[in-house]
C-alpha cells in the first residue's frame, strides 16, 4: 500500500515538474523582449554614450583617443552578447511566436561600432558605410525602446 502511494506521489510530482518546466519555457518566449531590455539596457546606453563621445571627438570636442573609445565598445559589446547567451537566444526560435534576437542585434551593432572606431584609429577619414551602421544601431535602439541617436558616426548629425 505504501509503495502504491509513494508511486502515485512520484508520478504526480513528475507531472507537476513537467508542467512547471513547460510554463517556464513559455514564459521565456513570451517575456523575452522585456527581460532582454532589463538585462542589457544599461550596456546599450553605454554604447550610445561612447558613440556620442566619438562623434564629439570627430568635431574636436572630446580628447579621448579612438583606441580608448574602441576598447570600451568592445568590452560593452562582449557583455551584451556573450557566446553562451547568444546560443540560448538562438534556441528561442522554437517559440511559437517569433522571438527577436535582441542581444545578437545589439551586440552586432556594438561590434560594427568597434570596427568603425578601429578604422578611425588607422586613418583620420576612414571609409565605411554609415547607412549600414546607422540602420543596425537604429534597430537595436528600436528594440530597446530608445530614441535613435544623432551622431557624426552615423552621418545623421
Amino acid at each position: 500500500m505504501r509503495r502504491a502511494a509513494a508511486g502515485k506521489s512520484l508520478v504526480l510530482a513528475a507531472a507537476c515538474s513537467l508542467f512547471m518546466i513547460s510554463d517556464a519555457n513559455a514564459q521565456n518566449c513570451k517575456g523575452f523582449l522585456q527581460s532582454a531590455r532589463l538585462a542589457i539596457g544599461g550596456e546599450v546606453a553605454a554604447l550610445r554614450r561612447v558613440e556620442h563621445e566619438a562623434s564629439d571627438r570627430l568635431k574636436g570636442l572630446d580628447s579621448r583617443p579612438f583606441e580608448v573609445l574602441r576598447d570600451e565598445v568592445r568590452k560593452t559589446a562582449a557583455i551584451i552578447g556573450p557566446p553562451g547567451i547568444l546560443k540560448l537566444e538562438e534556441e528561442l526560435k522554437r517559440c511559437r511566436n517569433w522571438t527577436v534576437p535582441v542581444r545578437k542585434i545589439c551586440a552586432d551593432a556594438g561590434q560594427m561600432l568597434a570596427d568603425i572606431l578601429d578604422k578611425y584609429v588607422a586613418a583620420p577619414k576612414p571609409d565605411y558605410d554609415k547607412a549600414v551602421y546607422a540602420a543596425a544601431a537604429k534597430e537595436c535602439e528600436r528594440l530597446m525602446d530608445m530614441k535613435p541617436l544623432a551622431s557624426a558616426i552615423r552621418g545623421t548629425e
